[in-house]
């Protein structure tokens, strides 16, 4: 696990996008964030990565590639899902399918999205300091 490395925010929304990088702001972490819009877009760069990331944050209802799709491609290419980083889907469905079907394919996390930028910050602040403090293969005491 990276923990300096980018968090990647996987969200085809502009709004959210905006929204989400105003809150990561105020949380002043040090890691850059990483906009990618879509599935497609986000498997072509993590099989392309220079950096690994910390956290991988994505939307589930996307075009193309949902964000349970795309994690099913993570977990399937071996190259990606050994580098042991973390798959949180943040969305506005938090239905029971949805849920039970990511939990399935080895998501880390299934967080509903919030409707104000309090409740946002404060997902966002638990998701990188449980991370930040998180052990992973090669980390050892």
């Amino acid at each position: 696990m990276n923990k300096n490395g980018p968090i990647l925010i996987i969200e085809d929304d502009e709004d959210d996008q905006l929204l989400i990088q105003m809150v990561y702001d105020k949380l002043g972490y040090p890691n850059e964030l990483i906009f990618l819009q879509n599935g497609e877009i986000a498997i072509d760069y993590l099989n392309k990565m220079t950096k690994i990331p910390f956290i991988i944050i994505s939307d589930v209802n996307m075009p193309r590639v949902n964000g349970i799709e795309l994690r099913a491609m993570v977990k399937a290419n071996a190259a990606i899902n050994i580098k042991c980083v973390p798959y949180i889907l943040l969305s506005t469905t938090a239905s029971k399918n949805f849920i039970d079907d990511a939990y399935l394919l080895g998501v880390q996390g299934y967080f509903k999205k919030p409707s104000n930028s309090d409740d946002l910050q404060a997902i966002l602040k638990h998701i990188i300091d449980y991370w930040k403090l998180s052990y992973a293969p090669g980390m050892y005491l």
